[in-house]
């Protein structure tokens, strides 16, 4: 009966299930307001395992090439002639990786890693291309690129490093067999004060009781000498500056356009011809926009008619399936990368607009 039921156990039992609805009840918010947190938590915990475990398989597989931390690096390859026969061995340059995921997406990333690049030393790593690795492996590597990518201000100063070798290259190679002399005269007649500068850097650098302060006014002034000529360039000489930038051997010709569109570029085909002359016939010279494992750039007009549609092409790349410029389709292949802002899901750019822009007055002007 009541008297017999209603007593301080049913008391006890009531208020303890009110206590536990009233903990339920600010426990359940507290928990909706950490559930996206703990969800990030957990997507970065993922990402973490799978960035360390691709590095570990990029460290086995791919730094021979591609060097540590994919600063780019060298591959063995043997050029054949097209009855598949022996012609020389070369050593190709393999481009840095630590800025792919600016100019592909990881989509792009993904095929090439499974099918590799044909008539190159990247092999196939994936299944679907007959490679090791499974689409889980293939998906860690991307992740351990995506860890290792650079910020936009490192890959500016790469490229303005790139296009200062380049110019001090241009010089060395205007004069045969040079003596210091006579480089320092060149480098004086391209930027007025550029040899004595080079000049007071070397013997500042040579002399062991140099002060670390005074090696670095010496290439700073080096360094403004150079850029300030760059400027001149991409001001008054943009072609110039154009080929430079096609042309740029920063990342292990990572930001150049040389490395798909002219044929022997990535393992210094000329190079190659002058230490062997009996190649001659074997070896093609390095046709500037002659095509490669990328089309012939040469009478890209009849392809875009404006420089605009160009540089906009340029600027994001193919993307799969859709026409470009006159004739063209994009297949879905990771082929033409995009080298202008926000090609792909990372914020930040390879080159500027104005650098594109010079890089297409260049292309346009090839015969």
């Amino acid at each position: 009966d009541d008297e017999t039921l209603e007593t301080k156990r049913l008391d006890i039992a009531l208020s303890a299930g009110v206590a536990v609805l009233i903990i339920i009840a600010l426990c359940l918010p507290l928990y909706w307001l950490g559930e996206p947190g703990r969800q990030e938590g957990y997507a970065n915990l993922t990402d973490n395992q799978f960035a360390s475990r691709g590095g570990e398989a990029y460290e086995e597989l791919c730094a021979q090439c591609h060097g540590a931390a994919g600063v780019g690096g060298q591959a063995a390859f043997t050029i054949l002639d097209e009855q598949g026969r022996y012609v020389s061995g070369v050593n190709w340059t393999a481009p840095s990786l630590n800025a792919i995921l600016y100019r592909f997406t990881e989509t792009e990333v993904t095929h090439i890693l499974n099918y590799g690049r044909p008539q190159s030393p990247m092999p196939a790593w994936g299944a679907p291309g007959g490679g090791p690795l499974t689409s889980q492996q293939i998906e860690e590597l991307v992740a351990y690129l995506g860890a290792i990518q650079l910020t936009p201000e490192q890959m500016a100063n790469e490229v303005k490093e790139g296009i200062r070798e380049s110019v001090l290259s241009d010089v060395r190679d205007s004069v045969p067999d040079p003596t210091d002399d006579q480089l320092k005269v060149a480098y004086n007649q391209l930027v007025s004060g550029l040899g004595d500068a080079l000049e007071n850097q070397r013997l500042v650098k040579a002399n062991p009781e140099s002060e670390i302060e005074e090696i670095e006014t010496a290439d700073n002034a080096v360094l403004a000498l150079l850029d300030q000529h760059i400027e001149d360039l991409a001001q008054n000489n943009v072609v110039k500056y154009g080929e430079y930038l096609f042309n740029n051997p920063a990342g292990a010709g990572s930001y150049a356009c040389a490395r798909c569109h002219t044929a022997g570029s990535s393992w210094n085909a000329n190079d190659v011809l002058a230490a062997n002359p009996s190649l001659q016939g074997l070896v093609n010279p390095e046709v500037p926009g002659g095509g490669g494992f990328g089309p012939s750039l040469i009478g890209v007009t009849t392809q875009f008619a404006s420089a605009q549609d160009q540089t906009s092409f340029i600027s994001v790349g193919c993307e799969p399936n859709l026409q470009y410029g006159l004739n063209g389709v994009c297949e879905p292949s990771g082929q033409m990368p995009g080298f202008g802002p926000n090609a792909t899901e990372l914020e930040g750019a390879l080159l500027s607009l104005e650098q594109i822009e010079a890089i297409v007055e260049y292309e346009r002007g090839l015969e």
